[in-house]
């Protein structure tokens, strides 16, 4: 991950689980597109939002 290797947050699906008050599996699910929905595609967006990355 690019900013793991450049010491930024998050660093990890960890940390945005943290951040976020969720477990680190469903970040994942929701972040590699298994979770589907509107809630999911939300947190897609919230994630992105939190990572610098554009929607």
């Amino acid at each position: 991950m690019r900013n793991r290797e450049l010491g930024l947050e998050p660093s990890s699906q960890k940390a945005i689980a943290e951040k976020f008050g969720l477990s680190r599996v469903y970040v994942g699910t929701v972040i590699e597109n298994h979770q589907h929905g509107p809630k999911a595609d939300e947190w897609r967006k919230k994630f992105a939002s939190y990572a610098g990355m554009k929607n």
